[in-house]
Order: structure tokens, then sequence, then C-alpha cells
């Protein structure tokens, strides 16, 4: 028997790179469920779900992208979701991070590197699926004052306690499994995203932001989550 097509929900307005995107991932091997606005992308991710991906232009009629993001994050934590948009700045991208986006690319993009970051998100999908039906033992996670449930996506720490998105949870774990020790952004980029090689993104820094929200009492002077200059993040037991 063949194993089921990966589906992923593509919401794009723009006539020509909805089809050039749509054309690209069936090639790939997807199924694409296409949507033109944000009111249609919110009734099919709810009616003709789930899916492996969703991939979210923000500058679309009805509901916005990050609005789109913000619904699917209040009912599902799992699905990744990835935002490709026009809007580049700072600003922007906080956002979509903060609305629940997995993952932020801006146009003009590559081709190549698109479809390679659906590949490893769609990837981390299936292994999400693969963990939550093994009961992995291992699920709880302990360094310092925080626990982490790596199959209820919960984080406990001394504020209280906070639901992860699966993405969230694979980053926290990452640095949880080896605490103390730095880890660079490449590190992170090629074990939690599957991104190998010198590729330019700040989705790495972004994470730490949302992390740092659930980790430290004054997120702007981190004591557990900490930047070491020049080589990555290290997040330690005590401050």
């Amino acid at each position: 028997m063949s194993e089921a097509k990966k589906r992923i929900l593509l919401v794009e307005d723009e006539p020509n790179l909805a089809f050039n995107l749509q054309f690209n991932l069936q090639v790939e091997g997807y199924e694409v469920v296409p949507a033109v606005d944000g009111k249609i992308a919110i009734e099919k991710f709810r009616h003709d779900g789930p899916f492996d991906l969703v991939i979210l232009d923000v500058m679309i009629p009805e509901f916005n992208g990050f609005e789109v993001a913000e619904i699917i994050r209040q009912t599902d934590d799992q699905t990744h979701i990835l935002m490709l948009t026009a809007l580049g700045k700072e600003e922007d991208r906080l956002r979509g991070f903060e609305a629940g986006a997995d993952d932020y690319i801006t146009k003009p993009f590559h081709l190549k590197e698109f479809l390679l970051r659906v590949k490893r998100m769609v990837k981390r999908s299936g292994y999400f699926q693969t963990s939550l039906a093994s009961g992995d033992e291992d699920k709880i996670l302990s360094c310092g004052p925080f626990r982490l449930d790596t199959e209820l996506l919960r984080l406990q720490t001394p504020t209280g306690q906070h639901t992860l998105t699966a993405l969230e949870a694979d980053v926290l774990k990452e640095f949880m499994q080896n605490p103390r020790r730095v880890l660079s952004r490449q590190h992170l980029l090629d074990t939690v995203w599957g991104m190998k090689g010198d590729i330019e993104t700040r989705t790495v820094d972004n994470f730490i932001v949302r992390l740092r929200r659930y980790l430290e009492t004054e997120p702007s002077k981190p004591q557990f989550l900490v930047s070491v200059r020049g080589r990555g993040y290290r997040l330690v037991d005590e401050p």
C-alpha cells in the first residue's frame, strides 16, 4: 500500500504565485488545498483537515495571515505554519512568530530553499505525530526550575504553565537535552529545522525571543536562556 500524500493548505491570493507554488508542491508529491483569502483558509482548515503544513501569505483579504495564524493556534498547537510574505521588517517577523508561525520566508525567495523548508517542516510534523503514537517514556524533560512535557507540549515554569507549539517544544527540547552547552544557530537549524549549510535566516533568533517570554522573568535581561557572543545560545539551570 502506498503512503498517503502529505497535505498542505496553501493560502495565497496572488493567482500566478499561487498557481506556481501549487504546481511545484504537487510535483514534489504533496496534496495541495488552495485558499485565496483568510475566511476560506479558516473554513478549509476546520473542515478539510487535518493538514501537515499551512503555507500562509500575510496580505490576504478578509482575515490577514497574522489573524489566521492566531485563530488556528486557538485550537491547534501542532500543525506547522510557514508564513510567506513581502513583509520583511523585523517587527513583521516578530508579529508572525507571536501569532504562532513556525517559520517565515520573505518574498522574493528562492524556490529551492522554499521547497527545502517545506520538506523539513512536513517531515518534522511526521516525527511529532510518531512520537505521540509511541508513548515515549522520556516525555518529561527538566532543567533547573523548568519542566517540559514533550507529548502535551506543556512547559511548567515558576510563573505558571504554558502551552507551546510543536516547533517551540522541539527547540526547547534541544536545549534541555544539552544543558549548559552552547548551541550555535547552525546547530539548531540543522537539528530542529533540518537546514544544512550557510542559510541566512532570523528564524532561530526569533524563536529565542519567544522562548525567553516563557522562561524569563525579564525577557530583555535573560538569566536562563543566555546569549554567548559569537557562538550561539545556552540554557542554564540556575542564574
